[in-house]
């Protein structure tokens, strides 16, 4: 039974992370073939994301949606996470995607784990652990190596990638250490669906998803359906699904499937390429979750 259950777990993080990673070529195609504005479609894939996970709660989990707005103290941090956490990580997502491709977005997006490490080290004044120092070391060679191809003079995937790409890493981080205290007064899903809504309104006044909407054929609007359902919904209510299964270390090692499925699809299906030296880093940059998850006491 116990092992049963494990599996589910498995299946279910490995599926999440699939989603979420095949979403970044799928936006990138999308970007490349049509005229569609990263901000248009963060417009459409918030609103309704949350939208559709706060419908989820109350009829399928049975669960209330409204008990986090009762307490004033909360606003103020779901606004935050909303703006600087969430939103943040799904537009500049996009952007990254924009500048450079799926894959180096989402290997980016990885070093939310050493900013993470680094905030607690400034906040908290502590010490990092030999293996956080081993990774934070490891992750910032392997980032040297992906944003120059090799190559120290010049920076291989542009100033913009990069810049964006450390900002998305930046606000991963702040999605994971913000709305701690909010997840363990209220259940997760209404969380995130308020917050994405909050970030949905707040898109939409910048740019309404009804005005100056892109040329929609049949196969534009199958690909955005995919980047609303299974890229955002989908793959969160999987991967937080699974951690009733499984330990968030398992389920943070399994996550390393969302770069490897952006990785794929972009290079099967986009025709891009990756040097030696970008394979180097890329794998450096993930192998930073694999040395974080190794116990103190099994390092000398």
């Amino acid at each position: 039974m116990e092992s049963s259950k494990k599996y589910i777990g498995v299946l279910l993080a490995i599926s999440g992370a699939i989603m979420w990673g095949i979403q970044g070529p799928i936006s990138q195609a999308l970007f490349s073939n049509h005229s569609f504005s990263t901000e248009w479609l963060m417009s459409v894939k918030m609103l309704f994301a949350g939208i559709l996970i706060l419908l989820f709660t109350k009829f399928v989990q049975k669960k209330k949606i409204l008990d986090v707005w009762k307490n004033k103290k909360n606003w103020v941090v779901l606004i935050l996470y909303s703006v600087f956490g969430l939103s943040a990580v799904q537009y500049l997502f996009l952007i990254t995607v924009r500048y450079s491709n799926a894959a180096v977005a989402t290997i980016m997006q990885s070093l939310g784990t050493v900013f993470i490490i680094i905030l607690t080290i400034l906040i908290y004044k502590k010490a990092p652990s030999l293996q956080e120092g081993m990774g934070v070391f490891v992750a910032l060679i392997g980032t040297w190596l992906l944003v120059t191809k090799g190559d120290f003079t010049h920076l291989g995937i542009g100033f913009n990638a990069t810049f964006f790409g450390l900002l998305l890493a930046l606000a991963g981080a702040i999605q994971t250490m913000l709305p701690v205290n909010l997840l363990n007064k209220y259940t997760t899903f209404p969380i995130i669906g308020w917050a994405m809504i909050i970030g949905g309104i707040l898109f939409n006044i910048y740019h309404p998803f009804w005005m100056d909407v892109p040329e929609l054929d049949f196969k534009s609007i199958l690909v955005v359906a995919f980047i609303v359902i299974f890229g955002t919904i989908l793959s969160f209510i999987c991967f937080m699904s699974s951690l009733k299964y499984i330990t968030p270390t398992t389920a943070g090692l399994l996550g390393t499937f969302e770069p490897l499925s952006a990785t794929l699809g972009a290079v099967l299906f986009l025709n891009i390429s990756f040097n030696f030296f970008e394979v180097v880093g890329g794998v450096m940059v993930l192998s930073t979750v694999f040395i974080l998850a190794i116990p103190n006491k099994k390092i000398k």
